[in-house]
């Protein structure tokens, strides 16, 4: 078997099998099939494309340099990437898009500069607007 394939398994959720790892690929519009899993964990793949280890790395909340690394191939160019958690995967896709909203707000809001005349209305803060987005109580 090979290293990569024992340590994907070694990061697969108890309980979760090729079907599952499928469905929530689809789900997430991760571009893993359930045949490409199987051959991973079967150790019946060839040299993994940076595309399928991202696909796993988010798919297993691993970060992609451990991949690289496991699979013996040189690091990205990037120098940072950022791999969510695993529990984001439960994550609906409206409220996955609104995590990606937020992520995107905050790092356009590093440059962005402030409006010359306050709002008329008082603001709602990110944090309130991510609660609501994702149906939790103020």
């Amino acid at each position: 078997m090979s290293e990569l394939s024992r340590y994907l398994k070694d990061h697969i959720p108890p309980g979760w099998g090729v079907r599952k790892l499928s469905q929530m690929a689809e789900a997430h519009g991760l571009p893993l099939s359930i045949a490409t899993i199987s051959m991973y964990l079967r150790a019946q793949h060839g040299k993994p494309t940076h595309r399928t280890l991202c696909a796993f790395s988010r798919l297993l909340g691993i970060p992609l340099a451990q991949l690289l690394s496991v699979a013996k191939l040189p690091p990205p160019h990037d120098d940072y990437l950022w791999t969510p958690p695993r529990e984001a995967w439960q994550l609906s896709r409206q409220q996955g898009d609104a995590v990606n909203a937020f992520i995107k707000a905050l790092a356009d809001g590093a440059t962005a500069v402030a409006p010359a005349a306050p709002a008329r209305r008082a603001p709602e803060y990110g944090y309130t607007i991510m609660r609501r987005t994702l149906g939790l109580k103020d």
